[in-house]
This record gives structure tokens, sequence and C-alpha cells, in this order.
């Protein structure tokens, strides 16, 4: 029996041939789209992360002022760090462009060459492949770099510059205006011999990680790495030094004069205070022999007594009025005044000695005062100036940096929308396979009747009907497949990520999930569905099926009179298909997700594009460095801060902006205010935050949050920013009243390149918001053609479908005498008003859904996402539906002239 049903299978095949090959194209489009997006999704990724395996991408990356030196290495080999050199230099040359000048690596970060060899001569170079490909540059062609010309002996990429980014703040990559180069250790020697470089050599050094060690620890040991400011010879961190960390200097320098001075004022005090008994000894002894010479001079002229200190005026007094000589009476004054003398010089002497002594006292505390504040000022500069000439300049986990893994995060949205598309598209056509398989039992009801009679088994029938659907689906998923991962497919996908990142070419990678999902789940899926689907049919009575009984809805009691015969009609033939018109509009719904997912994606980067150049108002912004003490010329300040916030999963970066409230070139109304902030637009919608919402803002270094209220929404779409008071963020900060670190202009400033860490234009900008567009269009126009063609073989087969149901009755209505326009208006034209109703429902329920999942398909990208688009698109989107109705509308009247009034016959009973 199984050998005469298997033939069954064949003559099914033949005689439906083109309704399998249809569904064929439904199942291959499908797969196609779903493993090309998938298949180029993981080949980047899975091969990303080999490439950074096999190349010893870093965990990270620090630069110093000074080059950490032989004792400071080897502490940090000991405790589990491996370091490379990744000391660099910036050249421009003719065409203006920027190469950025490395020596070759040795362990980590090291050089893929994709094209000839590395660099063996102190002439060579190698060059990152995008500035090759945008030079059309090739192996054996030569390049001026400070007056020395160099052979390209390779083209090739790294790891750590997958996004070839000059800074890392810049927000795109242009290759044409920037590349990496790598030479000898003695070509690069020559090169900083030349002296010129645009700027100063940077010290930036690569590591890894083992035996414990983490980043932070790591972190936390180089900022104990300290440097004397004297020991930097860049110029303008000399500047920059003299107004920020020399204060610090200053004022130590200051209080350690102070306590110098304290120390040698209580030295001297000191060893005065110890000779005061010899002082007063002295002036003592002094006054006492005088007092006594004259006492003997004075007994010869009838002295009473001696002279003491308490009675020698008295007596000296008496005798001076007991004498008539005037010679004599001048010379007891004159021994009178000396005695006074000599006694006001002993009671000075007296005096000054206890004074010393307290002076001497006082002077000890003193020190001891200026000794404590000196200590205590040391701590406090230490715990509070940031500036404290730790050699350490910035510190960068992979994780963080732009450049690193770019590729591969940039695939994440492609492998979401495949991983979404394919669910809903396995849905869709397992549910058509089992309309097609309802309608191939009821066509032959009676076969099956017979073969029951006959004594077939129930189960036997189940396998011969499930072998035809699932035999197609498994055979066109293996052609979707191949085809997917065939040049037109993944490597298709793949075109945008070489156009602009720097990586090395790729094999597909034939993911397990991936094979299981396009390989098995279709097939899997069409036998779990229609084992259901036709194990349900095949359970009616054996008489039932022959007589081809079928349970019709009870259309008949729709009695509608004012819509006359034709509309009557229509209304119950659609109702008699309702299972077939709901899967077209089933059908319809899942190819607006997918159109809905291309349309999000095509106008959320068009958004981006004019919303960018739209809010865009100032020409540059000059990122410092090292910041000036005054603001220059036509320069409008801002203190810029990088936080972070966490979005499903996703740790992005978001700039807190101090801006002052005259900024001309936003339209934030800040308030001075320590937790009240703006939200650009596109922070406000990448995290769907609005007016008195909070936001909680995360510093990474600090291990500190910082939570604001929303008070507003402006426009600006060019990044996540939050805009702050300049005055109330500087308080929040520590920072200085006139401190800034990003100046806005409408002209280009000649601000010295060596103070800045960046320069972003408008232009620069515009071109930035270009290049998302351009990179998403392959996927868009995918995405768009999938869903279309997907559409037209549903609406085509389910409404075929529906005329070859309707088969007998239109046989009949030709005996009658009806016309083909006739015909055409009782059985086609009734599909018109599912597919406009249908239409009108789905799109604006599709577009619903998909704003509803998109923001998780997004999450790793930092922009905004407006996703919302005027009323033309939803009626283009109308209008294209309606249109592709009338064209497959067109072929269906060709099938529905090739019924003959035969089929009356064929099934009497």
């Amino acid at each position: 029996m199984q050998t005469i049903l298997r033939k069954r299978v064949l003559r099914d095949l033949k005689e439906n041939l083109f309704r399998y090959l249809a569904l064929g194209i439904l199942i291959l489009v499908s797969m196609y789209l779903i493993v090309s997006m998938l298949g180029a999704a993981e080949t980047i990724i899975q091969g990303g992360e080999y490439f950074e395996k096999q190349q010893n991408v870093e965990a990270g990356q620090f630069t110093v002022f000074v080059p950490l030196n032989k004792t400071q290495i080897g502490e940090l080999k000991r405790k589990g760090v491996q370091l490379e050199n990744t000391f660099y230099m910036d050249f421009s040359v003719k065409d203006d462009s920027t190469l950025r000048i490395f020596k070759d690596r040795t362990s980590i970060d090291k050089v893929y060459v994709e094209k000839g060899h590395k660099a063996h001569k102190s002439n060579e170079l190698v060059l990152e492949k995008r500035y090759c490909e945008t030079k059309k540059l090739h192996v054996g062609d030569t390049i001026q770099i400070a007056d020395k010309s160099f052979t390209v002996t390779g083209i090739g990429c790294t790891p750590d510059y997958n996004s070839v980014l000059k800074s890392i703040s810049d927000s795109t990559v242009d290759s044409k205006q920037f590349g990496v180069a790598f030479l000898t250790a003695e070509g690069y020697q020559s090169l900083l011999d030349s002296g010129k470089s645009a700027k100063t050599e940077e010290y930036v050094y690569a590591y890894r990680l083992s035996r414990g060690m983490t980043d932070k620890k790591l972190k936390e040991i180089l900022n104990e790495y300290k440097v004397d400011a004297s020991d930097i010879n860049d110029t303008y961190f000399q500047e920059y030094w003299k107004h920020t960390g020399k204060k610090k200097d200053d004022l130590q320098d200051g209080i350690k004069k102070l306590n110098d001075g304290a120390v040698t004022l209580r030295n001297g005090l000191s060893k005065l205070s110890d000779h005061k008994d010899d002082l007063q000894k002295g002036a003592s002894q002094v006054f006492d022999a005088y007092l006594q010479q004259a006492s003997d001079a004075l007994q010869e002229y009838g002295l009473q007594g001696t002279l003491t200190e308490d009675n020698y005026r008295t007596k000296l007094e008496n005798m001076y009025q007991k004498s008539d000589n005037a010679l004599f009476r001048l010379e007891l004054s004159s021994v009178k005044e000396q005695l006074i003398g000599l006694q006001a010089y002993k009671d000075g002497v007296d005096e000054y000695t206890e004074g010393v002594s307290k002076a001497s006292k006082g002077a000890g505390k003193l020190q001891k005062g200026t000794n404590k504040l000196k200590n205590k000022t040391d701590d406090i500069i230490d715990e509070y100036f940031s500036f404290d000439l730790s050699n350490l300049t910035q510190f960068l986990k992979a994780s963080d940096n732009p450049r690193i893994s770019a590729a591969a995060e940039d695939q994440v949205i492609n492998k979401y929308a495949g991983l979404v598309a394919g669910v809903i598209i396995i849905i869709l056509f397992a549910y058509v396979i089992s309309v097609f398989v309802v309608h191939g039992i009821e066509r032959e009801s009676s076969v099956i009747g017979a073969l029951y009679a006959l004594g077939v088994k129930r189960n036997d029938l189940l396998r011969h009907y499930l072998t035809l659907p699932v035999c197609v689906t498994m055979l066109f998923s293996v052609l979707g497949t191949v085809i997917g991962y065939s040049p037109i497919g993944v490597q298709t996908q793949m075109a945008d990520s070489y156009a602009y990142f720097s990586i090395k070419q790729m094999s597909p990678v034939y993911a397990p999930y991936i094979l299981v999902y396009a390989l098995v789940m279709p097939g899997v899926m069409a036998a779990i569905v229609n084992w259901f689907v036709i194990r349900g049919k095949l359970s009616r009575p054996v008489l039932s099926l022959m007589r081809k009984e079928a349970k019709e809805p009870s259309v008949r009691k729709v009695q509608i009179h004012w819509l006359g015969f034709v509309g009557t009609f229509r209304l119950r033939q659609m109702l008699r298909e309702l299972r077939t018109g709901l899967t077209v509009v089933f059908g319809l719904f899942i190819c607006m997700l997918i159109t809905m997912l291309a349309l999000d994606c095509y106008v959320m980067c068009e958004n981006v594009n004019v919303e960018s150049k739209r809010d865009t108002k100032f020409s540059y912004m000059y990122t410092y460095k090292y910041p000036d003490e005054k603001v220059p010329a036509h320069g409008t300040p801002g203190f810029a801060k990088s936080l972070k916030r966490e979005m499903y999963g996703n740790n992005l970066d978001v700039t807190l902006l101090g801006i002052t409230k005259d900024n001309p070139y936003f339209d934030a109304k800040v308030t001075k205010s320590a937790n009240r902030v703006i939200l650009s637009s596109a922070a406000a919608e990448k995290y769907q935050l609005g007016k008195g919402d909070k936001i909680i803002l995360t510093d990474e270094e600090e291990e500190r949050d910082y939570a604001f209220t929303v008070d507003g929404v402006t426009n600006y779409s060019a990044g996540l920013y939050v805009f702050m008071n300049i005055d109330s963020m500087r308080e929040l900060f520590g920072q200085e009243d006139t401190y800034f670190n990003v100046v806005f202009s409408d002209r280009e400033l000649s601000i010295p390149s060596g103070k800045l860490y960046s320069i972003l234009s408008r232009q620069e900008i515009e071109k930035s918001s270009e290049i998302f567009v351009n990179m998403m269009m392959n996927m868009i126009y995918t995405l768009l053609i999938v869903s279309a063609v997907i559409f037209c073989v549903v609406m085509y087969l389910m409404m075929k479908v529906m005329i070859d149901r309707s088969a007998f009755g239109i046989s009949l209505v030709k005996i009658f005498g009806y016309r083909m326009k006739e015909i055409r208006k009782l059985y086609l034209n009734g599909n018109f008003y599912v597919i406009a109703v249908g239409t009108a429902v789905c799109i604006p329920l599709a577009k619903v859904v998909m704003d509803a999942m998109y923001p998780l398909m997004v999450s790793n990208v930092a922009s905004g996402c407006n996703i919302h688009f005027g009323w033309q698109i939803y009626v283009g989107l109308y209008v294209c539906v309606i249109a592709l109705y009338f064209v497959i509308n067109h072929f269906l009247v060709r099938h529905l002239q090739k019924i003959e009034p035969a089929e009356v016959l064929k099934n009497r009973e």
C-alpha cells in the first residue's frame, strides 16, 4: 500500500507543480533571508572573536606622561600584567590625511598582514587596509612621510583598530583622512628623530592580565606611580601645569618655608634664652661694682653707711642738699645719674631675658603649629587635588574602547533582526502549508474514503499526506541555506562591514544554531503543524469522506438585502473562505512586520541623519586635553564628562554637558541646580524618559552614581547628551569657578592641536550621520524585497486555493451562462475588500508591534531611536499592497478561465 501511496505523491507533485514551486520559493526566500543575515552576523562576530584571540587582543590600554621605568615594568610583570609598548606619532602626508605610526607589535595586538609581508627594513611599512582601499595603494607602492620614502610591503589590520577612529571620542570613521602604519624599530626611530610629527609622541601601553590581576587593581597600581612635572617635555602640559598643578606645589612650598622659618626662629630664641642667667648676672655685677665704688669714694666725704640699690637715691640727695660746694654737688649728680642708668640697664636686661624666654616658648609652639599645618595640608592636597602628578593620564578597558570589536557590535542588530524575522516567517509558512494540506484532503476526500473502505490505516494516510509538504519544505530549506551561504548571501550582507571597518576577509561561519534554524526547524515545524491538522481531517467517518461532505459555515443565514444579490454572494463567499482569507491577512501582517523592521531601520538612520544636521548649530567642538585658563576669543565654554547608563544589558556612554545659560548652540534651558538636567532628544528617545522622570548616570572610575531629575527635553539628536548648568556642574565635580574642557564655536579657532583630545566639526557629524544610512541599506533592501516576495506568494497561493475550493460553483455558473467579468465579480473581487480592510488594519498594527520590539534590537547603538514617520509612508505602503493585489488578481483571472463546466460532472455523486 505504501508503494501505491508513494506513486500518488509523485503524481500529486506533478499535478500541483506550480503550487509547490511557489511554496518552495516562499521557503527558499525565507531561508535565504534568515541565513544570509544570521550567517553574516555570526561570521563577523565569531570571526572577529577568533581573529582577536589569534592576534592576542589587549584587555585594555593606558597612557602615561613618561614611559615606565624598568623597575615599574618588572613589578607589573610579577603581578601578572603583560605589557606591549604601543607608542605612536601622527604625521601629515601630502594629501592632508594623517597617518598614525607605530612600531610593529610582538605579543599584544599583533599586526595581521593580509597582503604582502611585514616590514623588515627601516624604509618599509605595513599600511592599514581601509586606508589603502580609499587611497588605491598596493603592495610595492611608496609613500612619503616626513620627507622620507617608505615602501608598502604589506597591507593588513590589527584588533585594536577594528574601527579606525583617530580619537576614541570621534563619532565616525573616515579612512580617507586617517589611517595607521607599522614600521620596524629603526624606521620608527628615524621618524621620531625627524621632529616633524603633528604632536609629541604618545606613550601608550597595551596590557593583558593573569594571576588574578584585574583592571581595577592595575589602575590602582598605576595611579601610585608619580612623576615630576619637570620630567614631562610636553610644552602644552607645562602651560597647563602652571595654572593647575603648580598651584599645589606653590602652596606646599609656601607652607614648607613658613615651617622652616618657625624652626629657625625657635632655635635662635632657644639659644638666646639659654644665656639668660649669664646676661642677668653680668648686668647685676656691673651695677653692684659701680655702686660699691661710689660708696667707697663718698665715705671720705661723710657718707653714712653703704650705698645700696634701695637707698642710693636718698643718701645721694641728702649729701647734695647739705653740701655748699658746687663742684662736689655736680659730682654727686653725675654719680646719681650713672647709678640710675646702670640700674635701668640691669632692669632692662632682666626684662629682655624674661621676654626672650617667653618668646622661645612661643616659638616652640609656633613651630609645632606650622609643622602640624604642613602635615594636614599635605594630606588634604593629596586627597582632594586630582592633578597630583600621577603618571597615568588615561586608562581604557577593551570593553570601553570603541575601536575594538566595533564590527561585531554593529552586527548585533542584524542578528536580532534575522532571529525575529525567522521566527515570524517560519510560523507563516507552516500555517500556509497547513492550508494547502487541508485543501488537498478536502479535494481528495472521496479517494481517502475509498482507501479507508479498502482497509488503509489512518497512520499510513497520515504519513502519506505529510510526506510531500515536509519534503518540499526540507528541500527548499536546504536550497535557501545554500544560497544564503553563497556569495550573494552572507558575503553580500557583509559588504557594508568590509567597506567601513578594518577587518580581515572571513570565511562564512556555519553556526550550529543557524543550521538547525534553517535545515531542521522548517521541516519539524511543518511536520508538527500538519500532523495535527491532517489527523483532525482524517478523523471523519468513511461515508462522510466518500460523499465529500464538508462542514460549511452557516452563511445562508446571512441576509443583507440592501447589498443585493452580488453583494450578498460576495459576503457569503468570504465567510465560506474565512480560514483562507485569514491566512492571507495573517501573511500580510507578517510581511508588514518585516517591512516595518526595514522601515524602522531606515527611518531611524534617516532621522538621525536629518535631525543631526538640523540640531548641530556649532561649526566646531574642541575637546581639551590640557584646558586653558581663559576661553579663546569667539569660543563658548562647556564642561563635558562621560558617564554610563545601562539599558537591556548594554552600558552606553552618556555625555553630561555643563553649559552656560546664554550658550547659542543648544536650546536647553538649564537652571542652576545640582540635580536638575535637560535631556537631548536622542537620550530621551533612547531611554524613554520625559519631564519629571529620574535618570541615574554612573561614573565607573569613581564607582559613584548620580541621580538627576529631568526638567525637559531639547532637540539634539547628534548624541546621548544630558545638559546641566555649568556652574552647578563645576560645583558638583569640585572644579574651579572658571573651569572648562570643551569649547564650541561658529568658526575655526587657532588652538594648538597638542592641547586637544579631538576636534569635531559640523561636517564630520553630517558625514557620520549619512554613514549609518549607507551601512544599513543592504539589509533594508533585503528585508523589503523578501517581504514583498513573501506577500505576493502567500496572496497568490491562498487566493488560488479559494478559487480551487470554489471550482464546482464557478463551473456551475459558467453552465448557467455567466460571463467571465461577472464570475470575476462574484468570486474574485470580493477578495479586494479582504485585502483593503486587512491592509488598513495590518499596517498600523505591525507598526505598533515592531516599535515595541525595535528598541531592544538597537539597544547597543549609542544614538536616538526616533522611528516615527509621516502619513505619506503609510499611504505609500497601502497603495503598494493594493497594486500588488491587482497584479496578482490579473494572473488569477487566467486561472479562472481554465475551470471548465465539466467540473460539475466530475463531482456528481
